[in-house]
């Protein structure tokens, strides 16, 4: 075999080499591995995305256009979120981690605690908006406001359906502690920073009611809490050097993936 020939197998074995070597290190504390990973992830370009500031300040040629484009494709994605977190869940061997997980899905699905309830109010988020319903019909409800209206997955652009797919392959394929670094750090850990941009384009944008688009402040508001639950159970597997290695690997694949799907929807909404 050439060299050419063979370039792609020694790039991937020198990134898992890597990746070894830097999970192999001395790791006098797995939580603050976990924090440091954490900030790595915000660090990404997924976070700190041109599309994300685009829409921080409006600076597309139709902002409506560009949230009503972002609203269609990104609902083939959140709206399996509770796939995804059963996914993990069922990975998880640790009655303890699955019990908490299992209360985040209920999150998910409109429940909530009284003291969460006080904080979202004092944020502007009325229990009314929220109590009781799914997350995915929140998004629903900011679809129909701003002029997308229902589709059903068959109709899912080729993007979309490659980015929901091979994110559900890292949770349902891989270990344990990959799926938890995708789910849980490359994922939980940096919504409320990538969802800021998009509360501000709805401000600039005057036109929707605070009940229809509440899905994106409720989700900078109260998922602190799901970061602070998936951080302290992927310290508990970042207390290995194979575990560190696979919480590194899970989230810098889904930190990819939401990447490359930014890109196409930043060439979508500039292209007008």
């Amino acid at each position: 075999m050439t060299f050419v020939a063979d370039l792609p197998r020694r790039l991937t074995s020198l990134k898992e080499s890597r990746l070894n070597d830097e999970a192999g290190q001395d790791c006098d504390s797995p939580a603050l591995y976990v924090d440091d990973l954490a900030q790595k992830a915000l660090q990404h370009r997924a976070v700190n995305h041109p599309y994300l500031h685009a829409m921080a300040t409006g600076a597309f040629p139709s902002l409506h256009g560009a949230l009503a484009d972002f609203a269609q494709h990104y609902n083939g994605y959140s709206a399996h979120f509770p796939r995804y977190l059963t996914a993990l869940i069922s990975k998880l061997e640790n009655p303890d981690h699955r019990k908490v997980l299992l209360e985040n899905l209920m999150e998910e699905s409109g429940q909530y605690e009284e003291e969460e309830l006080l904080e979202l109010k004092e944020c502007g988020v009325q229990p009314e908006w929220i109590t009781g319903i799914p997350h995915p019909e929140l998004f629903k409800r900011f679809r129909n406001a701003i002029g997308v209206g229902d589709s059903t997955a068959d109709h899912d652009h080729i993007e979309v359906v490659c980015w929901r797919e091979q994110f559900l392959a890292i949770l349902n394929t891989g270990s344990a502690a990959e799926a938890l670094g995708a789910l849980g750090l490359g994922t939980e850990t940096i919504v409320q920073t990538i969802y800021r941009p998009f509360v501000a384009a709805i401000n600039q944008l005057g036109s929707l009611k605070p009940e229809d688009a509440v899905f994106f402040p409720l989700h900078t508001a109260v998922d602190d809490h799901h970061q602070a639950t998936l951080k302290a159970i992927a310290s508990d597997f970042a207390a290995t050097a194979a575990g560190r290695a696979d919480l590194t690997k899970g989230m810098r694949k889904a930190l990819a993936l939401r990447d490359s799907f930014w890109s196409w929807l930043h060439e979508r909404a500039m292209a007008g």
